[in-house]
């Protein structure tokens, strides 16, 4: 069972999803639509939210499963304020948003994330997986940031970036603690319970990539969406 949400943030998240679902796709930045479709991404990085829901039972608030050799993460996804980073996040989780596994490569489909390590983690922040052999999957999303949503707890998920505008993908993490230095640089899009498994797959990562031991996998993601 998810543990009630804490924070007046998730509180307008778990009301939003509620009352209006998805919301339309922001208008797009043509630099990024250009450079996806220079990229050849059949979607030019705005997979849309009615594709990555094709065949998904249900129609209410999005959730996310986690499941890790670590045990589980219970996830809500925050359409409403983050459309792309969630239609691209579904997408890829279901094996419905195409991306590329090399570069130049062909645009394939396939679960995207099943079994997937975590490489990255920075002590008391954040753990990140969403990696696939290299760092891009061959497209970019345009960021979608507003000032109400801060890094104010652990559980948020959020897309990771290479520091730049527009850089985000497939890469993400779940904060461990509350993270003020990050407000304003990443799409958050979702926010998550399970602070144990999450520490845990911090603690793993770091001692891995210290002691070379293996890290902790991403077994899969699960997509539902509660009630009828």
């Amino acid at each position: 069972m998810l543990r009630p949400m804490r924070t007046p943030w998730l509180a307008l998240l778990a009301v939003a999803a509620c009352a209006s679902g998805p919301r339309p796709f922001p208008p797009p930045v043509p630099a990024i639509v250009a450079q996806n479709q220079a990229a050849g991404d059949p979607y030019s990085g705005r997979f849309p939210m009615e594709e990555a829901l094709r065949g998904l039972p249900g129609t209410g608030p999005l959730h996310a499963k986690l499941v890790t050799d670590a045990g589980e993460i219970h996830c809500r996804l925050d359409a409403s304020s983050a459309p792309i980073a969630v239609a691209t996040f579904i997408g890829l989780a279901r094996g419905l948003r195409p991306f590329q596994a090399e570069d130049g490569g062909p645009w394939i489909l396939a679960p995207f994330f099943d079994g997937l390590p975590f490489h990255r983690a920075v002590s008391g922040q954040f753990v990140q997986t969403g990696r696939r052999g290299r760092e891009s999957p061959g497209f970019v999303l345009q960021d979608e940031m507003s000032s109400g949503h801060v890094f104010d707890r652990a559980g948020l998920l959020a897309l990771a970036n290479s520091g730049q505008p527009h850089s985000s993908a497939a890469q993400f993490f779940v904060t461990s603690e509350s993270l003020a230095s990050l407000d304003g640089k990443h799409t958050i899009f979702g926010a998550c319970d399970d602070e144990d498994v999450i520490r845990e797959l911090e603690r793993r990562t770091l001692a891995a990539t210290s002691s070379g031991t293996p890290p902790p996998v991403l077994q899969r993601v699960e997509i539902s969406a509660a009630g009828p």
